[in-house]
């Protein structure tokens, strides 16, 4: 939610012009090493000039590298990211000569020499280095810059960085990280909305991974302009960093999510379909559009609610003139299976109070505009809000006007703005949308005029440099828990615009005001690729473009992406063409109606592959190099992607175009629409009409189907389970189940059920074990579709004849039904 394109457009341009490169020169190396001690989880360096490295040994493959310049490394140590602060210390050593120290786990040796003080990581096990200094750490003691660089392998390719408007492979580019509010972003802009200092390092060997946990604004260059080294460099701060050891990049995501946080479960209408306009208003063009998905015949979850909900722009209000009964509006469209989901800015209007208010911090949230407003004074109250170092407020410019900012370092303040979310959740809101949390200020949307901004942040005040980048992360931590706790038994949902690493916690993502053009479309794949391997597996963008009229071929294609995005939600700036899928005649309806159904039919597939992301950190969206790590083919490739482990998208992503090439890695592959099968490790052409993405599913996958529905579980079943076996002859699945929507999982109320299947020259059987966990499922039937099954003569279930009412063959499918009674079955086709 934006300006108008034009400005948009404006200051776009200008913030591109901020980013400055991992320039080292100015910095001093830091001192040789006189000295070390030893602790129970590492090693303290003594440096020539005063300087303090500290390694620290969290895992076998985890070392933390902490430095302080010129100075011991103070007492304080904190960071929003980091969720996990003890570790159980793993088996260690270290050894020492004149020259270097050599610290060791089962995993990882360090090697430190001692002049210069240059650091080097290897393979335990053959030797061979993984990640080497190129020069020693440096500062600068006047302006508190600092950087540390890394040698520039010729085969070293480079990942992640959270959002960013450019390509999956960061090799030979440079970046800076500082939140900035970017509408109209293109590839190349940079900064935009948020950063994730996380990045990792392929090599033909196995994958690492460094994360520059320092909140000041970074630098990152990946071998831009020179052949010598990668650097990051920062502003300010300390150089701490965590070196991460796969040689599995899924094994550094899950040691990266320990560190900074898992994904909660999400409630599974987050699955749904979402729908979004800024804005649907009044309430009763909302209930207009609601009606009209369910007479078009179009699968719909959440509806948002943009800014004009609210009285004149105040958060924590609801506009007395176009939503005057907000429990009966939501009521509406529950009933029609419909959430709804609104928009929080955290922009408070600056309104002190009329002298004849007599009570200013109880007045209702309706009171007269003229008269007062609630929230801000309550803020002003109770000094909850940021100020400049001269003591004032600092008062920006937003929708309401002059605005102040919640100091959410402040544990109080961040529980009075989770406490204040009753405005919405008393009235029915699923949940809270989170956008200008860079934070955007219309006067400076690039914070240079804000550095005189403090932070309480602990005992001390703390610079705005310092807290800007993670100030989205408190806002999104502070509706997290503040949505926990006024619904403690529900599973918040938060979408945000602006984050840091950590931000998987508490809230989901949208790649921010895009456009509505085929560039953009492009570059949503490499950037939700991005994201997932940042640590970040909830991911989305506005379908169709933001900013910017779409036409309805580029909206078809959008949608064939936008149905497996984990966040498919279609949203449109104020000024814009309508966006709706209706719009664009009975045609173009049709196909997009065609994929939404589909999406709610893999709803199990994509609630199985949350779960997993929830578990393991390892993304739902993936690039091909993510499952297929030693394929050097994959590794640049960011025009398909896969869903988990066993769907693979080519999309369409230039006009006209109605076929493609596709790169497929190696093993056997089925064609999603016609069943063939096809042999992987190459490059093939795909047919691709208007109504159809080339669509493959790995061979050994179960894909688990549920039916098809206008909401998440308005039906119960059946469950199918869509069986394509592999050369083998092999195929399995683990299925995760939950009721979707309460903090019941985390208690162990949850379904795991295995299927496995194994054909012979004899038959074949279909193996499901018995669940293991209390929750149990409404009742429904089971379905196995097996794909390219042996002949069939007959089918036995625990070897027992299986009436032809409950199996059918057509073509080269077998269809089988049984019903499910959490009992363990055996199928034997024969």
């Amino acid at each position: 939610m934006r300006h108008k394109p034009l400005r948009l457009l404006m200051v776009t341009l200008a913030v591109s012009a901020l980013g400055a490169a991992a320039d080292l020169n100015g910095l001093s190396p830091i001192g040789s090493v006189t000295g070390y001690s030893r602790s129970s989880d590492g090693v303290t360096l003594k440096c020539a000039d005063q300087s303090e490295v500290r390694l620290q040994v969290l895992a076998p493959d985890l070392i933390r590298v902490r430095a302080s310049f010129a100075k011991p490394l103070p007492e304080r140590d904190h960071s929003w990211a980091i969720e996990k602060t003890t570790w159980p210390t793993p088996e260690w050593s270290v050894k020492e000569d004149s020259s270097r120290l050599l610290l060791s786990t089962s995993e990882l040796e360090v090697a430190i020499g001692r002049s210069p003080l240059l650091i080097e990581f290897r393979d335990v096990q053959t030797h061979r280095a993984i990640n080497t200094d190129a020069r020693p750490m440096s500062y600068n003691p006047s302006t508190g810059a600092l950087g540390a660089a890394k040698k520039f392998p010729l085969e070293e390719h480079y990942y992640g960085l959270g959002e960013k408007a450019a390509r999956l492979d960061k090799r030979r580019a440079e970046f800076s990280m500082w939140n900035s509010d970017t509408p109209a972003y293109r590839e190349g802009t940079d900064p935009i909305y948020q950063d994730v200092p996380f990045y990792l390092g392929w090599q033909d060997f196995g994958a690492y991974g460094i994360f520059f946990d320092n909140s000041y604004r970074t630098h990152f260059d990946f071998g831009s302009n020179h052949q010598g080294y990668v650097a990051f460099t920062a502003e300010g701060g300390e150089m701490n960093y965590y070196f991460f050891w796969g040689p599995s990049i899924k094994k550094i995501l899950g040691r990266y999510t320990d560190l900074t946080g898992h994904m909660p479960m999400l409630p599974k209408w987050a699955l749904g379909n979402q729908q979004s306009r800024w804005s649907y208003f009044p309430d009763t063009q909302a209930e207009e559009i609601v009606a009209k998905f369910r007479a078009e015949d179009l699968p719909l979850d959440v509806l948002h609610l943009d800014i004009h909900f609210m009285n004149d722009y105040r958060v924590f209000t609801w506009s007395p003139r176009y939503f005057p009964d907000p429990s009966a509006f939501t009521q509406t469209l529950a009933k029609q299976g419909v959430k709804v989901v609104v928009i929080v800015d955290p922009g408070i209007k600056f309104q002190p109070p009329a002298p004849n208010v007599t009570d200013p911090t109880t007045n209702p949230e309706l009171a007269p505009q003229d008269r007062s407003y609630y929230i801000f004074n309550q803020g002003v109250k109770n000094d909850y809000f940021l100020k400049r170092t001269n003591g004032k407020l600092w008062i920006g410019q937003v929708w309401p006007g002059n605005a102040v900012y919640t100091d959410y370092t402040i544990d109080a303040a961040s529980r009075w703005w989770g406490d204040s979310l009753r405005a919405y959740t008393d009235h029915g809101v699923a949940g809270i949308w989170n956008d200008m949390n860079e934070p955007s200020d219309f006067i400076d949307q690039t914070g240079k005029t804000q550095m005189d901004v403090v932070s309480y942040d602990g005992d001390t005040r703390s610079p705005y440099a310092k807290n800007r980048n993670v100030f989205a992360l408190g806002m999104a931590r502070a509706t997290y828990e503040g949505l926990l706790r006024l619904r403690p038994n529900d599973r918040p949902y938060v979408i945000s615009r602006a984050a840091y690493a950590g931000i998987q916690r508490y809230s989901t993502m949208w790649t921010g005001d895009n456009t509505a053009t085929w560039e953009s479309l492009s570059l949503a794949i490499p950037m939700y690729e991005t994201l997932g391997l940042s640590g970040e597996p909830f991911i989305g963008s506005d379908i169709g473009g933001f900013i910017g009229r779409t036409n309805p071929e580029l909206m078809t294609r959008w949608y064939e992406v936008g149905f497996l995005t984990p966040f498919c939600r279609n949203h449109a700036q104020i000024d814009s063409y309508d966006k709706e899928p209706w719009r664009f005649g009975t045609y173009y309806e049709g196909i997009i109606r065609k994929y939404l159904k589909l999406r709610y039919r893999l709803l199990p597939f994509l609630y199985n592959t949350l779960e997993e992301a929830h578990r393991t950190g390892v993304p739902i969206f993936r690039p091909l190099m993510l499952n297929y790590q030693s394929d050097y083919n994959t590794l640049s490739i960011d025009d398909e992607f896969m869903v988990g482990a066993d769907l693979l998208a080519a999309p369409i992503l230039q006009p006209g175009q109605t076929s493609r090439l596709v790169y497929l890695p190696a093993g056997a592959w089925f064609d999603f629409w016609t069943g063939k099968s096809i042999q992987g490790g190459a490059m093939i052409q795909a047919a691709a009409p208007l109504e159809t993405i080339p669509l493959y599913v790995r061979a050994g996958a179960v894909i688990p189907l549920g039916p098809e529905m206008n909401y998440v579980d308005e039906k119960k079943g059946p469950l199918t389970f869509s069986i394509y076996p592999d050369l083998q002859g092999r195929a399995e699945l683990s299925l995760y189940e939950d009721d979707g929507i309460s903090q019941a999982y985390n208690n162990g109320v949850i379904r795991r059920t295995s299927i496995q299947y194994q054909s012979s020259t004899s038959g074949a059987e279909i193996d499901l074990s018995a669940p293991t966990g209390t929750y149990q499922p409404a009742a429904r039937l089971l379905v196995f579709d097996v794909h390219a099954p042996p002949s069939v003569r007959e089918v036995l279930l625990d070897s027992k004849a299986l009436p032809t009412t409950g199996w059918s063959q057509t073509g080269n499918s077998l269809h089988v039904e049984i019903p499910d009674d959490s009992q363990p079955h055996r199928i034997r086709i024969q």
